[in-house]
């Protein structure tokens, strides 16, 4: 995970002390080059130099953009042209991926009281598009074998994204967590589950799969078939004591040199077999996903130029806009 936190208001910016100055309401996540997670109400905390983990608040948080030359607002934008790109792509595209985090609710939707009911009708309307669109549900490129999982595993992952609330606490189902950011909640009992919402979901994962499916298939997506690409990062996860997942990624780790010279192909087989991993896990489906990226060792342009543009995009799409995943807090120790 690697990420620039940049507020949309350019007014915040400070050009005295050559600072972004973050709000504690949701700032935009501009998630350059490698994944992410939504933005939704969820805890974003920035530490520079300092110790700031995901039991801090980190009130206020600046966040520097000074580092590699950086030294005004107009070169941080510039950068962009460097990278074949522009400034304003990357804020549309980043808009248009963060707009479809949560769903929406729409009229005509049908919902289920319990797990297993939601379960039966998805399972349904999965062959009804089968039969009337041909839509292929046959989940030939996820990577299940790896994890030991099953269709209905997946299935199950996106029911649960539309049970859990990431904008309210609810007292009342004996949940709590001490730590910044919260856990998911599951809802009362005087709500229902919004099938249509998992299943439009669902779709939009069918359907990124399968644009990419030239990429996962010879060899199939496994362990063994991705395990170099794995080597250049250090990773690691875990869960903490609410039970919520965290991935701890050291970028300072990170082997720049393979990792540019690496094909898209085996980049984005990489970061769907990590997805999987995460949104697979029942405790970051029931609980949330906290997200730890150590920044030590890492200037500017690296950090920029670590992927592509536009393949940093479109997984930051898939994770943020496509898999069932909920952070409820993402960390960045010493920035640059």
């Amino acid at each position: 995970f690697s990420a620039i936190a940049l507020p949309l208001e350019a007014v915040l910016y400070s050009s005295a002390a050559n600072t972004w100055k973050m709000p504690r309401v949701c700032s935009l996540l501009i998630i350059l080059a490698v994944v992410t997670s939504s933005c939704n109400h969820n805890n974003f905390a920035a530490a520079k130099g300092d110790t700031c983990d995901e039991t801090s608040t980190c009130e206020p948080s600046e966040i520097h953009v000074g580092d590699d030359n950086m030294s005004s607002t107009w070169e941080f934008m510039s950068a962009f042209s460097k990278l074949g790109t522009s400034w304003n792509h990357v804020i549309g595209e980043y808009i248009s991926v963060v707009q479809g985090a949560d769903g929406k609710e729409m009229k005509g939707d049908e919902y289920a009281t319990e797990v297993n009911e939601a379960l039966k009708m998805i399972q349904v309307m999965l062959k009804e598009s089968a039969a009337t669109s041909g839509e292929d549900w046959s989940f030939s490129t996820s990577p299940l074998d790896s994890f030991g999982k099953t269709i209905d595993d997946i299935l199950l992952a996106f029911i649960r994204w539309s049970m859990v609330d990431n904008y309210h606490d609810n007292p009342d189902d004996g949940n709590s967590c001490p730590l910044v950011g919260g856990i998911n909640h599951p809802l009362s009992e005087t709500e229902k589950i919004n099938v249509s919402k998992a299943f439009r979901r669902l779709t939009a994962y069918q359907h990124w799969m399968q644009s990419v499916s030239s990429d996962l298939q010879d060899p199939p997506l496994t362990y063994q078939s991705i395990k170099s690409s794995l080597s250049i990062f250090s990773l690691h996860v875990s869960h903490d004591e609410c039970d919520r997942l965290v991935w701890f990624i050291n970028l300072g780790k990170t082997d720049l040199a393979n990792l540019k010279s690496q094909s898209p192909r085996e980049t984005t087989r990489m970061f769907v077999w990590i997805a999987h991993l995460l949104f697979l896990d029942e405790k970051a489906q029931t609980k949330g996903l906290v997200v730890v990226d150590d920044m030590a060792s890492i200037g500017f342009w690296d950090y920029m130029t670590m992927l592509p543009i536009q393949v940093g995009i479109s997984v930051d799409r898939f994770l943020i806009s496509v898999t069932p995943l909920k952070a409820k807090n993402v960390v960045l120790m010493h920035r640059p």
